[in-house]
């Protein structure tokens, strides 16, 4: 558990966490320039349109901005469905579900996610925060940086996403309400959000409760290797998940500082109810099962931040607890061909990752050209998981699963926006980081460890013409091992090379990201709409692989840092303005990205990346009648059938082959007067189908064994209602 040391007791006595400077600062000048008050819709979406490309086409580091506009647009339940409609966005889930979501087709852990600029625990062994636990209307704006500049937080390989909730002061009551059906599943939400100016005050109250479903079946195939199905396999598994999130938010203005009171706390259910059953290749029924999984999860920030301004500059000082939390409890029951029962089990599991946080910097300028920036923090952070399990009232629970990670950060980073020119900025900048752990495994055996290194980053704009940016930056980026790859329990098997012993490794580097990228982005007169491109290259060293050796008579596998990798490919996105002109407005809205990614093991074997697809599209239309102010829109995700090669954590090649998909999500609004509008949704129109084939061979190359799967999701459909006064 987290060591309740004093600096910690002292963070606990403030109460949230502001969004970074660094993160949204652009986006706070732009919300102090709006107008408070009760406004048309369609004059505030307008203005949130503009408002996030001009954040977007200001900034020193090349950013996408999503305002909260489009956030809201397809009534979406969750973060992960927003995010898929981004350019270079891949996800994994379920049919039609998104779960976990994937930079540039990277795997988990290599997207870093934040939420109000601060990094938020996940409670999972690939420190990813899985994004169908934030509800999306509690978001005010999604900022996705590819490389980060050496003031942000440089944990992403892939690209960083920070998440803003509800902030802005509009003096505005909100109120919405949302009913349907996932399938024969219920879905829906209730919104309520209060925003008052009092005097030197400023309040944000928002709560939110969410209602989901995922309506899924599965067929399952094993097959030999000359293709034969030798097995079959057939499961229903509906999930029915519930989200509350509460985000108060208190600024105090004094003078030109600014305090900032803001905190979050998301409690999440999910019960899950899986039937299987088993026919062999003539059809026969062979056995069965039924399982139950009650999941709760939980994550909350507690924090807060001043800003103040001084002849000299501007500083702040930052600091703030936070934790996240899943508790899951299943139930199996197996049966054989006759029916009875063989076998009962029963796994409890909860895992706690707690964290603490203090920093400070400032920024200040140095003549006419240069504005300087500088900061330090500490952060304390345990990773803590208990599984235990029974089969048929024996006790099972492996020491494996029991293990408890501490670490301990240091930051510090110095960054200089250089205006060389009227039309050209130069943001170099250098990041140092120290880390240092102990890992305790479930023998009670620790093992510490510890690593430095620097991340520098150069970022180049140029503002070619009016409404014409033209970027190139450079940066070193990280990744943390996954919190089970640095367990140090040793498991003993035969010790042999066939079945050699196992352990975790303490002493794993961070895997290290060397990034170019070179854009060009061109906005329409008005804001009105930002057509981009992006060309982006990763190096990265110190991969890490499952690596077999020889030690004392005896083989054990361990992760090491023995390989590399190689990620590269461009990236589209749009708004192109139709017509904007008159009675009707008309948006051609969407992205292409081209993903490509190599991995080289210490072997000299080179495979692709697992899970990463070809190319990712979104094409879209929106549409507005601006007299009647009714409002059409529909999107769709196209991702092409593609295969991957990988090496698995048990030294086997895999093969697998995914079909191609189409998410296809639509929209009507009707905005009835300034205060209130009906929204009708349909979600994954087409009830996309995921289907995939594995084939796995061994070491030596033969054929191992094959399974083929095929997922069928639901179409979602709803009505919402919101109010404004």
């Amino acid at each position: 558990m987290l060591d309740k040391s004093p600096m910690v007791a002292a963070m606990a006595c403030f109460t949230a966490l502001a969004p970074c400077s660094a993160w949204s600062q652009d986006a706070i000048n732009v919300q102090q320039q709006r107008s408070s008050g009760t406004l048309p819709l369609v004059t505030v979406q307008a203005d949130a349109e503009r408002d996030a490309r001009k954040v977007r086409q200001d900034a020193a580091v090349a950013k996408i901005v999503v305002d909260e506009v489009e956030v809201e647009r397809f009534g979406d339940a969750t973060v992960g469905d927003v995010l898929r409609r981004l350019p270079g966005m891949a996800f994994t889930g379920p049919a039609g579900v998104v779960k976990d979501i994937r930079i540039r087709g990277l795997d988990k852990g290599y997207t870093q996610f934040l939420i109000n600029g601060e990094p938020v625990p996940s409670a999972t062994k690939e420190r990813q925060f899985q994004v169908d636990r934030l509800p999306a209307d509690m978001i005010e704006r999604i900022e996705i940086v590819r490389n980060p500049s050496a003031s942000m937080d440089a944990d992403g390989i892939g690209g960083a996403i920070n998440i803003v909730l509800k902030e802005s002061v509009d003096n505005l009551t909100r109120l919405r309400v949302a009913v349907g059906r996932n399938g024969s599943l219920p879905v829906g939400d209730v919104v309520a959000q209060i925003s008052r100016r009092l005097d030197d005050l400023d309040l944000v109250l928002a709560l939110s409760h969410t209602q989901g479903a995922e309506d899924i079946e599965e067929d399952k195939n094993k097959l030999n290797a000359a293709g034969v199905v030798t097995e079959r396999e057939f499961k229903t598994r509906p999930t029915r998940k519930s989200e509350t999130l509460f985000s108060p938010r208190l600024t105090w203005r004094n003078g030109q500082d600014r305090l900032t009171l803001d905190s979050f706390v998301s409690e999440g259910t999910e019960d899950k109810e899986e039937g299987s059953s088993i026919r062999n290749a003539a059809g026969a029924y062979t056995k069965g099962s039924n399982k139950t999984e009650d999941k709760d999860d939980s994550v909350w920030r507690l924090g807060s931040r001043y800003d103040g301004v001084s002849s000299w500059g501007t500083w702040f000082a930052k600091a703030g607890v936070q934790q996240a939390r899943i508790d899951k409890v299943s139930s199996t029951a197996e049966n054989n061909a006759s029916g009875a029962v063989t076998k009962r089990a029963q796994d409890n599991e909860r895992v706690t990752d707690e964290a603490a946080y203090a920093g400070m910097g400032a920024t200040w300028s140095v003549g006419d050209r240069h504005v300087m920036s500088a900061g330090l923090e500490v952060r304390e952070s345990s990773f803590d998981t208990r599984k235990t399990k029974t089969e048929n009232g024996v006790d099972k629970t492996s020491v494996g699963d029991i293990f408890d990670i501490e670490e301990s950060r240091l930051i510090a980073y110095v960054q200089d926006e250089w205006r060389m020119a009227p039309r050209h900025t130069l943001t170099p900048g250098l990041r140092l980081e120290s880390v240092r752990r102990t890992a305790t495994d479930g023998t009670g055996l620790s093992r510490p460890g510890e690593d430095s290194f620097a991340n520098p980053s150069l970022h180049y704009r140029w503002e070619m013409a009016k409404n014409t940016n033209v970027r190139a930056n450079w940066a070193m980026t990280s990744r943390l091992p996954k919190f089970d790859q640095i367990n140090p329990l040793v498991t003993t098997n035969s010790g042999s090379l066939g079945n050699p012993d196992t352990q975790g490794n303490p002493d794993l580097r961070p895997e290290r990201g060397r990034g170019i990228e070179l854009g060009i982005e061109r906005f329409f007169e008005g804001r009105r709409g930002v057509v981009g491109a992006n060309l982006y290259h990763r190096d990265v060293k110190d991969f890490v692989q499952q690596n077999t050796t020889l030690e004392g008579g005896r083989y054990i596998k361990r992760p090491e840092n023995v390989a590399s990798a190689t990620f590269y490919g461009v990236e589209i996105d749009w708004r192109v303005p139709i017509r904007h002109k008159g009675a009707h407005q008309l948006s051609f809205i969407g992205n292409h990205s081209e993903l490509r990614g190599n991995t080289f093991t210490s072997a000299g074997l080179k495979t692709g990346v697992k899970d990463m697809p070809p190319r990712t599209t979104t094409l879209g239309l929106d549409w507005t009648h601006r007299p009647s102010r009714w409002s059409v829109g529909v999107s769709a995700s196209l991702q092409p059938a593609f295969s991957s090669q990988s090496v698995n954590d048990n030294g086997e090649l895999e093969v697998m082959a995914l079909e191609g998909s189409t998410l296809l999500d639509a929209y009507i609004t009707k905005v009835f007067s300034a205060t209130a509008e009906v929204r009708l949704v349909a979600k994954n129109i087409l009830a996309v189908s995921k289907t995939e084939t594995t084939t796995k061979f061994n070491a030596s190359g033969a054929f191992a064994n094959a399974e083929s799967k095929a997922e069928r999701s639901r179409p979602t459909v709803y009505l919402t209602y919101e109010a404004r006064f």
